[in-house]
Parts: structure tokens; C-alpha cells; sequence
């Protein structure tokens, strides 16, 4: 009679233990970070500049100034912004310092750096990866070694300083394509 009550018991505890009784209701899992649709490869001429440009078809792309372009990207809040800088031999090397001065001071010591050297038909270029900074992870500076640098950053319009950089990455991943695009395509006209 013992043995059958022990295992009476034994069986009601296991019956109980795998009910689900005592466990606390299912709660969902965050939120991951939405999938960000991929805007493709198709690039075309930006119109009206001194030099051969191409962007994404699927960026916006406006000139503020003479020397300025935007190519946006409004679905993700995020603008490169181009500067063409006329140059002679006199003041290229003055330009270009002064553009891998301000590149330095917008990544912070802690962050890793990949540099993607990009040769096209004119001009050499410098394509800096720092992903973990979060509005300028993309920065770049190139020459044709004689009449222009052309220099820009990727920037963030509305990221937070403490927002997980894993979730820029996919964005930044298409980014740095387009600009090596750009970059491997630059060229005098």
C-alpha cells in the first residue's frame, strides 16, 4: 500500500509538473529591428557637376551649394554628404590634410577603423568604416592628384548616441556598396 501511494504521488507530480499549471503565461520576445528593404543597384550620373558622380536611383539627390551634395536616403534618415573642392597643385596637399583632419575628429579613439582603399579611371579614394560610430560610420576623400578631392560623409539625421549599433549595420552595409560604387566610378568629365 505504500509503494502504490508513493507512486500515486510521484504521478501526480508529474502530471501537475508538466501541465504547465505552475508556469507563468507566455510573454512574446522584443521586437527585433525591422528588416531594411534592400534599394538595389541601379546608379545613374548626377546631372550638372564638373565631374562624373553616380548614386543610387533610389537616393534623393539635391545641390545646396555649388560645391554640395546631398544624396539621401529618406526611408532611413540618412544623408551622404558630398563636398567637390576645386584645387591646384598649390593648396591640394593643405585640402586633403584638412579633410583627413576632420574624417579623424569624427571617429572617437575606441572605435575600429576598416579602410578601403577604391581606384577608378581618375582619381584614387579613401573609404573609412567605423560602425561603431552612429552618425558618421561611412566618411570618404579622394583626388585625381590634381584638380579635385572630393570628400563626404554618411550621416545619420536622427540617431540616438546610445542607439545599438547592430542596428545600423544592415543600413550601413548598403551605404558603404552604394560608395564604393561611387567611388570606383568617379571620374573627370
Amino acid at each position: 500500500m505504500r509503494v502504490a501511494a508513493l507512486t500515486f504521488a510521484v504521478v501526480t507530480l508529474l502530471l501537475i509538473s508538466c501541465s504547465g499549471g505552475s508556469r507563468p503565461a507566455a510573454v512574446p520576445k522584443p521586437t527585433a529591428y525591422p528588416r531594411v528593404a534592400d534599394p538595389g543597384t541601379v546608379y545613374s550620373a548626377i546631372d550638372s557637376l564638373p565631374l562624373h558622380i553616380e548614386a543610387n536611383t533610389a537616393a534623393t539627390v539635391s545641390r545646396p551649394s555649388e560645391n554640395w551634395i546631398d544624396i539621401s536616403y529618406p526611408a532611413w534618415h540618412v544623408t551622404v554628404h558630398v563636398t567637390l573642392s576645386a584645387v591646384s597643385p598649390d593648396n591640394i596637399d593643405r585640402v586633403i590634410a584638412n579633410r583627413t583632419e576632420r574624417m579623424a575628429l569624427n571617429i572617437t579613439s575606441q572605435t575600429s577603423v576598416d579602410e578601403s582603399n577604391i581606384e577608378s579611371s581618375d582619381f584614387t579614394s579613401l573609404l573609412l568604416s567605423s560602425p561603431d560610430t552612429r552618425s558618421t560610420p561611412l566618411q570618404f576623400l579622394a583626388s585625381d592628384g590634381q584638380n579635385w578631392v572630393v570628400s563626404g560623409a554618411a550621416f545619420f539625421d536622427d540617431v540616438a548616441p546610445d542607439a545599438p549599433v547592430d542596428s545600423l549595420a544592415q543600413v550601413v552595409g548598403y551605404l558603404s556598396r552604394d560608395l564604393r560604387h561611387t567611388l570606383s566610378t568617379l571620374a573627370r568629365k
